[in-house]
C-alpha cells in the first residue's frame, strides 16, 4: 500500500489486477452527447486490458474511434462501513478476439457481434477498511468474494 488518507489506502497493482480477474461485471464510463455515459459490461481481463462484447451503440463506436475509456468495479459492505474500488484508463479499439473461450456472454443476450479491448494504460485501487480492529492480510487478498479486504 502506497499511502493512506485516514481510513482509504492504496492498493497495489497485483492487488488491482486480482480483483478484476476474480469479477466479470463493472462499469465503463465513455464520453456521449450530451454528458458522459456509464454503461455496465461483462468482460474478462488480459494481460494488456479487458475485452468485453457490444453491439451498435455507444460503446461500439467510442470503439471505432479510439476513444479513452474508465472502466471502474468495487466492493462496498455498508454495515462495516468498508469497501474496495478498482480503477483502469485506457483506450478502447475494436478486436478480431472473437472466439476466446473465457469472453462471457454478456446479461442481456441478443446480438452484439463486436468485441472490445480496453487496454490499461493506467490501474488504481483504493480500500476503507472498517473502522477499526483490522489489518490488511498482506498484499494481496485471499478470499474468493475480496470480502477479507473489507474485514
Amino acid at each position: 500500500m502506497a499511502s493512506e488518507q485516514g481510513r482509504l489506502t492504496e492498493l497495489d497493482d497485483a492487488t488491482c489486477r486480482q480483483l478484476l480477474a476474480s469479477h466479470r461485471v463493472g462499469r465503463i464510463a465513455i464520453n456521449g452527447e450530451p454528458s458522459p455515459e456509464v454503461l455496465p459490461v461483462d468482460y474478462v481481463l488480459r494481460d494488456d486490458g479487458l475485452i468485453f462484447h457490444t453491439g451498435l451503440g455507444a460503446k461500439q463506436e467510442a470503439a471505432v474511434r479510439g476513444q479513452p475509456a474508465t472502466f471502474q468495479i468495487d466492493g462496498v459492505d455498508a454495515a462495516r462501513r468498508s469497501g474496495w474500488s478498482v480503477m483502469v484508463r485506457g483506450r478502447l479499439v475494436l478486436t478480431e478476439e472473437l472466439e476466446s473461450p473465457n469472453l462471457p456472454e454478456p446479461m442481456p443476450g441478443g446480438e452484439r457481434p463486436y468485441v472490445v479491448h480496453l487496454s490499461i494504460d493506467s490501474i488504481t485501487g483504493r480500500r476503507i477498511p472498517p473502522d477499526r480492529g483490522w489489518l490488511m492480510p498482506g498484499r494481496v487478498w485471499r478470499g474468493p468474494d475480496a470480502s477479507d479486504l473489507m474485514g
